[in-house]
């Protein structure tokens, strides 16, 4: 389902970027198909001899038991950070450019959505599923 959910936001990425209109949706689009494809890539996760189906049974399981107070998405960039190096640049720009134009400041230039959809591409060279 991740990789269904990652092409859709892929698309939708697509279509806001080819209208020139709204570029803080192209952005926050290319992050969640970004985090999508990860969530994918990364799962099943083999963690402590245990092997964790997807991403929310590890969060559930593993981050609350240890009492960590990383959020999801944090949680999201550590595991990209340590199972897929290369891809952590992207994915850690997506992130940050995301959280900025959706909370900060709407207003994104065209530049930085054409950024934004590069990134996803290299990103998603970096996977091997």
């Amino acid at each position: 389902m991740k990789k269904l959910h990652a092409l859709h936001n892929e698309k939708a990425c697509d279509y806001l970027l080819e209208s020139k209109q709204y570029n803080d949706w192209v952005v926050t689009t290319a992050f969640y198909a970004a985090l999508h494809y990860v969530q994918f890539e990364l799962f099943p996760l083999k963690d402590d001899n245990e092997v964790y189906a997807n991403f929310n049974i590890y969060f559930s399981k593993v981050l609350k038991k240890k009492n960590t107070k990383l959020s999801k998405h944090s949680a999201t960039i550590k595991l990209v950070s340590a199972h897929i190096k290369t891809a952590s640049s992207y994915y850690r720009w997506l992130h940050d450019t995301c959280m900025t134009s959706r909370y900060s400041d709407y207003k994104v230039s065209e530049m930085k959505a054409q950024t934004a959809k590069k990134f996803l591409l290299e990103l998603k060279k970096q996977l091997r599923k």
